[in-house]
């Protein structure tokens, strides 16, 4: 009988154990599988979605965050997958030793385990690929239900399925070995009593909580090794489920700070009809770009001081801010700097030409507080630019000039705006009306203590009376939040699976703790133990390693959601952090609760007494 045949037939014998690990595994490897597929499906959709309308300068928030997650992703899978073979080997060590005892070789016993190992890694893989697919085109679905307008073509990815795949099975390969070679280089002695001359640690703070936490802690304590792969695997799956969650609502939140910011809050805008019709169309998210036919510099389309006058005098006025807009020829402006590879001078530009919203801004009295790259505008003939024109235009923006009618201006940094899509220019306001040759601005904002009936009737009736009209901006704005609102809402799946697999490494840690120690509890409940007791054992258990883990990752999901997966991070309110580390608790606490209940359950319907896996 070959090696193989023999693993297959002890693996049938131990069909309760056997299923257990299976389930575990393709459990891991389906949840991988789809979050892979389903993420990598979400940059194309955000790309797709981000292409309509003016939405582009999105997709750099949306591909960053869903890059952050496949690569912890990927890291989630193979750590979970080499905890899972490891933990099931560390489980067989009394096996292990019983098999020495007997005289067994010390290579039958090395092949015979690691050809159980083989056998539930590519069980397990195969069946979790197939699983996790199956997801996959549900997730497609639901997708295809929730967006109109776009057709789905299913194209697997089979290379990075494969490569993924390969990591796990060489992951999982390497994990079972050093256990078993641990394990065959013991005497029998401690392969059979792997307690024995192990130090038990005091917790302490869940020692207080009365003897079924001592018991569980100090239990904990004695199987380190096996707690610390699966604190690993829990500390991966709740950091994944809380940068999901929390830094997912920290990302929409900065975007919506993003555009709040750009705009400003409760503005009331005033100019030509057809002038705000077209502009606010362009700073719509889901509107159309600015043309040739946006041009309102004459004469008749400018605000006069003595509209401003009497709209400053309306008590719940605020602000106002003057501004020049409109659309015309940009050029790229060369640099010449120094290379000190090439040991040369080197030129940067091509001097292209496009067309841009230019915005002239008073910037000593402007509403808008944007998010910027660079540095800010102390003198005339400096310019900000939108984030697409900078990409699009230029090589090296910060290096290099902008040319607009015939004037040069430095680039001093690359600003967050909406507005035509990011192709537009932010130029003092004085420069821009020596360029186009007026005196005033087109457009008028005016910014007041909310939009009550009363206050927008008398600007409008002061906007009519010189031929100009108002929009209330932050029915934009509004439809603009939405929009990213939708988009955040299509990711949800991800950290839903990401729970799932951190329930399913949870249970199957106490399942193999709980029965490591069967006659442990049996001992227990044979005394007088009420099942109650034991439940609570069971379940302390699962705290005291889900807090370990959980604890240290919502840590590093909030500082790593706010330090580094987005510049100038914003959060909704105050209380917004801990509530969503509250939050992320609880369902960690509801996670254990959930996955000690089958455990237990199946602890009470099992009444043997089995030493070892080999016992009939």
């Amino acid at each position: 009988m070959s090696e193989q045949d023999y693993a297959s037939q002890d693996l049938k014998r131990r069909p309760f154990r056997t299923t257990l690990v299976l389930l575990s595994l393709v459990t891991v490897v389906a949840s991988t599988t789809f979050l892979f597929l389903f993420s990598t499906m979400m940059l194309d959709v955000t790309t797709t979605l981000t292409s309509f309308g003016l939405a582009s300068v999105l997709t750099v928030f949306y591909n960053t965050f869903i890059w952050t997650t496949l690569i912890l992703i990927l890291f989630l899978g193979v750590a979970v997958i080499s905890s899972d073979i490891s933990l099931e080997i560390e489980s067989r060590r009394k096996d292990i030793g019983l098999m020495k005892s007997i005289g067994t070789l010390t290579d039958t016993i090395f092949d015979h385990f690691m050809a159980q190992a083989v056998i539930l890694l590519l069980g397990g893989v195969v069946l979790g690929v197939a699983v996790g697919t199956a997801l996959y085109l549900l997730s497609l679905l639901w997708i295809a239900s929730s967006i109109s307008g776009v057709e789905f073509v299913f194209s697997f990815p089979i290379i990075p399925i494969a490569i993924i795949i390969a990591v796990m099975l060489v992951a999982g390969y390497f994990a079972a070995q050093k256990p078993i070679y641990d394990a065959v280089h013991e005497s029998p002695i401690t392969s059979l009593n792997p307690e024995i001359g192990t130090k038990v640690r005091r917790v302490g703070y869940l020692d207080t909580f009365g003897l079924s936490f001592r018991i569980a802690t100090k239990g904990t304590g004695r199987r380190i090794k096996g707690t610390r792969r699966t604190i690993l695997t829990l500390f991966l799956s709740f950091s994944l489920a809380s940068i999901l969650w929390i830094g997912g609502g920290i990302v929409e939140t900065t975007m919506d700070s993003y555009i709040i910011r750009s705009m400003g809050d409760d503005v009331v805008a005033i100019g030509n009809p057809d002038l705000l019709e077209q502009y606010y169309d362009a700073y719509s998210l889901s509107g159309n770009a600015l043309n040739d036919s946006f041009s309102y510099t004459a004469t008749t389309d400018l605000i006069s001081q003595e509209m401003i006058s009497e709209i400053q005098e309306i008590a719940a006025v605020g602000r106002t801010e003057t501004r020049l807009v409109d659309y015309t020829t940009v050029s790229e402006g060369a640099a010449v700097i120094w290379n000190p590879t090439l040991e040369q001078y080197e030129r940067i530009g091509s001097d292209r030409a496009s067309s841009a919203l230019i915005v002239g801004v008073n910037w000593s009295n402007t509403i808008s507080d944007w998010y910027f790259e660079g540095s800010e505008i102390e003198e005339s003939r400096e310019v900000w630019l939108g984030g697409d024109i900078a990409l699009t235009l230029f090589e090296d923006p910060l290096v290099q000039s902008l040319g607009v009618r015939g004037a040069s201006f430095d680039i001093q940094a690359i600003a967050f705006d909406v507005a035509n899509g990011g192709q537009m220019a932010i130029i003092p306001l004085a420069d821009m009306q020596s360029l186009w040759g007026v005196d005033s601005g087109n457009l008028l904002l005016v910014q007041v203590y909310g939009y009550s009936e009363n206050t927008l009737a008398r600007i409008e009736s002061i906007a009519t009376s010189y031929g100009f009209s108002i929009f209330l901006q932050n029915e934009v704005v509004d439809a603009n939040l939405s929009i990213i609102s939708a988009y955040w809402t299509l990711m949800q799946p991800i950290p839903v699976m990401a729970l799932v697999s951190a329930f399913m490494s949870l249970m199957y840690y106490l399942l193999i703790s709980v029965f490591s120690r069967f006659r442990d509890y049996v001992i227990m409940r044979s005394i007088g133990a009420k099942p109650s007791f034991i439940a609570k054992a069971m379940m302390a258990e699962g705290i005291d390693i889900g807090l370990k883990a959980g604890i240290p990752a919502v840590v590093v999901a909030i500082l790593f959601s706010v330090y580094f997966l987005v510049p100038e991070a914003a959060v909704p309110t105050l209380a917004y952090l801990p509530i969503s580390a509250g939050i992320v608790l609880g369902a960690l606490l509801l996670i254990i609760v959930l996955a000690a209940i089958p455990v237990y359950l199946l602890f009470t319907s099992r009444s043997e007494l089995r030493v070892s896996e080999f016992a009939v």
